[in-house]
Formats: C-alpha cells, structure tokens, sequence
C-alpha cells in the first residue's frame, strides 16, 4: 500500500466507537441463540486476566457495585489486523460508557485523542492518549486511562474503522441534523471514502435533518475543521452513536442479524460470551443520558516533536469535574496521590495550570437521545 492510502486510511480511522455496548446487548438479546455462535467471529481477548488489570487505589464502593464502566476505541487498524495487540494503530476515538446498573442510564464521555497524559508503561511517559493503543494495545490503554483518570474499567471494545459504514448501511442508515456550514467538509471526506474504501455514495447537498447512509455518517462524524475543531467532532461522534442504538431499537430481527453478520468480525473486545449474552437481558431498559468531552478545560499548546496537544487545566480539577459527570451520587471519591502527583507532571512540562470552572469549559454537556 502506498504512503499516501496509508495517510488516507488514517485519517479515515476517525471512525466511532459504533458498536458500544448498549447497542450490542441490542443485537445480542435480539437474536441470542443466532447470536451465541455468531460471537465466534469476534477477536476475544485473553491475553491478560481482568484481575490483573491495574486500577485506581481511588475505586470506590460506589463505583464497583452501583456502576459498570467500559470503554470503547475506533481504531485505525487495517487489513483485519488483530486489535488486541500493541502496534495495531491508534485509537482515534475513546468513549467512556458509564451505566448505572439500578436506573439502566448510560452516560458517554469522549476523551479528546490528543489530550496529554501518563502512560500506564514500565517507563511512564506523557503523550497523547491516543498513543498508548499503538505502544500497548488495548490493555494499555485501558490501564493509561485507569490511572490517569482514577476510573475501575476492566472491559473494552474496539473497532474496526469499517465497522462503522457498514453498520449503519445494515441497519438502513441513521437520523442525523447536518449544519449548512458542515456540508463542504462531508463531501470532502467522502471523497476521500470513496477512494480509498470503494464504497460509493452520492453526496449530501442540504442541510436539516435526514437519513445519511453509511459512508455519508461515516463522513460527517470525520468532519473536524468546522466549528471548534476536534472538540465538536466528539459531539458529532456522540450523535451518530446515538442514532445507531436508536434506529437499532427500531429495527427487526432480520435487520439485526444482517448488523451482526456485518459488524461482528469487525469487533475485538475482552468481555466474554456469557459477559454479553447476560448485559442482553436488560437489553429494553437502557436508556442514554448526558454525553461530554474530556478534557473540558484545556488548553492546546504545541510540544516541540510532540506536536499539538490537548492539555488538561488541569488534570485534577478535569477529573473531579468527570467523575461527578459519570457517577453524580458518589459522595466518597477523593482524588489519588497518583492523579494529583501526574496532574503536577504535566503541569511542570507544558506550564498549564488553570482550575477548571464551568465558564472555561469546551463544551457543555449535551443529551445523547437528541442526536444533535
């Protein structure tokens, strides 16, 4: 593959999170004996124990018995690689799914692919968070977030950035409220798609609320140089997910099986059979919450080779504002020393340092059933 697709499949790679778990406990509780053996085809990853999956000394009661956290990457791996390992790509987009495991509520909380952290490695270093995929795999990454965010994830799922197109094209395309303003930027990228995929598509000329297809979402969720950048990227992200698990909720079972067919070979992910068949019988009582972005203060200051990055201001006040966000009724959290120790690191590297408050915000937080 040439140098220039190879920079083009990457910048595709923006792709979502499009199987998160609400919308697989979906599919699962829709077709489960279907299902049991179609799972097979998932990459299922057993290379490290969840009890030997580091977490934050911060973990609370709360936390382990009220909640369930996963998190969720699109990845940029080509070629059917196996993303359960390290130098599969980058996970250019991360969503932290919260569920409340007595309302069923889930709150989804993208964390900004370049935002500047401490990886979970023998020789801990700060980099973009979206790095850590590519130098650990998805266990990495995981513990990257554990430790830089005082969280308890031990379940993943990742994706293929073809999953996302071909999801949507299953389920009959999504409702999604496209902006005058982003209408140039969607051609471009799909453009591009159609290059470099194969999958072709006619082009989205109006702006309102429409059905897109596969490439055309796929393209509007890509959109990043309208409005605040990469920051309402993750708010587009949000929406098409949310229009995926809607449009899912109202699907048939011949539909569903088709998304399964299509998608499952696409998804990597650490959570076994019995893991998901059993989150598919709450499958009707979930419903989604809020969505936000973390980072929400930052500031975007270019590091010499490491480029531009998104540096929380600062990390300890970003992550006391994030778990009230994902777990408002726990009363017990107090930061770690580690978070307060790494959030004085990165301080002293980039010189940011700025409490957060809620006028200093990148976004506000939003309601994921809106798809707006």
């Amino acid at each position: 593959m040439s140098k220039s697709r190879k920079k083009k499949n990457k910048r595709l790679a923006i792709a979502l999170v499009s199987e998160i778990v609400v919308l697989l406990a979906l599919v699962i509780g829709y077709g489960v004996y279907y299902t049991n053996h179609t799972l097979d085809s998932m990459q299922i990853d057993t290379s490290v124990a969840k009890e030997d999956i580091d977490v934050s000394e911060a973990v609370t009661e709360v936390m382990k018995d009220k909640y369930k956290t996963i998190v969720l990457f699109g990845v940029d791996a080509r070629d059917k690689a196996d993303m359960t390992k390290s130098g599969t790509g980058h996970s250019d987009a991360i969503i932290i799914a919260s569920i409340n495991n007595e309302s069923k509520e889930v709150k989804l909380a993208s964390v900004y692919r370049d935002s500047f952290l401490e990886t979970a490695t023998s020789n801990p270093r700060n980099i973009k968070v979206t790095e850590a995929y590519m130098l650990g795999g998805p266990i990495c990454s995981v513990e990257t977030l554990n430790k830089n965010l005082d969280l308890n994830i031990k379940d993943y799922v990742s994706v293929d950035f073809t999953a996302l197109t071909k999801a949507i094209d299953a389920l009959g395309g999504v409702t999604i409220n496209v902006k005058e303003k982003e209408l140039r930027n969607l051609n471009h990228n799909l453009e591009e798609q159609i290059e470099v995929t194969g999958i072709s598509s006619d082009g989205v000329w109006s702006a309102g609320e429409q059905t897109l297809n596969g490439a055309q979402a796929t393209a509007y969720a890509r959109i990043r140089k309208v409005g605040n950048n990469d920051f309402e990227r993750t708010q587009r992200q949000r929406a098409v997910v949310s229009a995926m698990i809607s449009k899912a909720k109202q699907s048939n079972l011949s539909t569903i099986n088709t998304v399964i067919e299509e998608v499952f070979p696409l998804i990597a992910t650490n959570m076994d059979k019995k893991q998901l068949l059993s989150m598919a019988s709450d499958l009707f009582d979930y419903k989604l919450g809020e969505n936000t972005g973390f980072p929400l203060a930052n500031e975007t200051p270019t590091l010499g080779a490491k480029g531009s990055v998104v540096v929380p201001a600062d990390l300890l006040s970003n992550v006391k504002h994030l778990h009230s966000f994902l777990y408002p009724d726990d009363t017990e959290y107090t930061p770690s020393s580690e978070v307060q120790r790494i959030s004085a690191s990165i301080t002293n590297e980039t010189g940011v340092y700025d409490e957060f408050t809620e006028d200093k915000s990148t976004e506000e937080p939003t309601s994921t059933n809106s798809g707006k």
